[in-house]
């Protein structure tokens, strides 16, 4: 298909997936990954007007779009000025539960001919949140400390591992921190809650309570946190175990 001639018909692409299902008298779910990026396309909202015009009127095809960062994907849904406000249900998925992690994790082992407790896979889901990449990440670097069982000493020196692996990122990801933004991940890791009374901006030198809020803010667009009403999560645990550790060196 080339691309100029797609540039030049751009309607009948965006309703290519509705004739085609119409004339196979199908339907079809289109699934896209992402989706947040089309606000950094050219001209993204008028691209946005374009696409719902045009989608809101197929009878035959669905639309699941979505995407790892949610405050983006808020941007794109939630704001009413933004053309796919209420476009459809907005769904948001929690991390998986270690009830699932833990038999998953023990069926792979032995797989390989190798053994793991259920306690010690319930380690792995501890030390990283249920966080699934990490999930998997750690339990790989157990699996390959151990020779026929993997016990929790195994776990422990994988994620040391996994950690150092880790530090050249994390520690390029600090120092393109302003101090109060650090000071601020400090107090969050000690699980510090009322981060506008003043004993805790005097603890943590964060300035003043309008200033809080736009380290919040910036923390959150440079996806290091997330904030869902009065809860702060690190969107990535391992950077909090490496700050814990080896920037804090908190106990």
């Amino acid at each position: 298909m080339d691309w100029e001639e797609v540039k030049k018909q751009p309607d009948e692409i965006l309703d290519l997936a509705e004739k085609v299902a119409s004339s196979k008298n199908i339907k079809l779910i289109i699934c896209i990954d992402e989706f947040q990026n089309i606000s950094t396309f050219d001209q993204p909202v008028e691209f946005q007007k374009k696409l719902r015009a045009h989608w809101q009127t197929h009878k035959s095809v669905g639309y699941c779009l979505y995407g790892s960062k949610r405050h983006m994907l808020l941007d794109v849904f939630s704001s009413q000025s933004m053309p796919f406000y209420n476009f459809g249900q907005v769904l948001f998925l929690n991390k998986i539960a270690e009830k699932h992690w833990v038999p998953f994790i023990i069926e792979r082992f032995a797989v390989t001919g190798k053994e793991i407790s259920a306690e010690t896979a319930g380690l792995i889901c501890t030390l990283t949140e249920n966080h699934s990449f990490y999930v998997q990440q750690l339990a790989h670097f157990s699996w390959l400390n151990s020779e026929t069982t993997c016990n929790p000493e195994h776990v422990t020196t994988a994620f040391e591992t996994l950690l150092l692996q880790l530090s050249f990122l994390y520690q390029s990801l600090t120092d393109g921190l302003s101090n109060s933004q650090i000071n601020f991940l400090e107090a969050t890791i000690n699980g510090e809650e009322k981060f506008s009374s003043k004993e805790i901006i005097q603890t943590y030198n964060l300035g003043t309570s309008a200033n809080v809020a736009r380290i919040k803010q910036a923390l959150v667009s440079k996806e290091i946190i997330e904030i869902s009403g009065s809860d702060i999560e690190f969107l990535d645990p391992m950077y909090k175990h490496w700050l814990s550790k080896y920037w804090f060196k908190l106990k």
